[in-house]
C-alpha cells in the first residue's frame, strides 16, 4: 500500500506532465497492476450490465437443465 507521501509526490510529478505521457504512465501503471499487483474486487451492490447477463444466462442454463433431469 502506498503512503500518502508517495502518493503526493506521484501526483505532483502526473501534474507536471503532457496528458499524453499521463496516459502512457496510466497504461504502465495498469500493465503492472495486471502483472504484479492484486487484483481489485468490486464490492459494491450495484449490479453491472455484465452481472446481469452472467446471471441471466446462468438461469436459463440452470433451469434448462432442471428440465431435461425432469426436476
Amino acid at each position: 500500500m502506498l503512503t500518502e507521501k508517495q502518493v503526493e509526490e506521484i501526483l505532483q510529478a502526473l501534474n507536471q506532465l503532457p496528458s499524453e505521457k499521463v496516459e502512457e504512465a496510466r497504461d504502465f501503471i495498469l500493465f503492472l497492476q495486471s502483472q504484479y499487483g492484486q487484483q481489485m474486487i468490486d464490492e459494491s451492490d450495484a449490479w453491472t450490465d455484465e452481472d446481469l447477463r452472467d446471471f441471466t444466462a446462468a438461469s436459463l442454463s440452470s433451469q434448462s437443465a432442471s428440465n431435461r433431469d425432469g426436476g
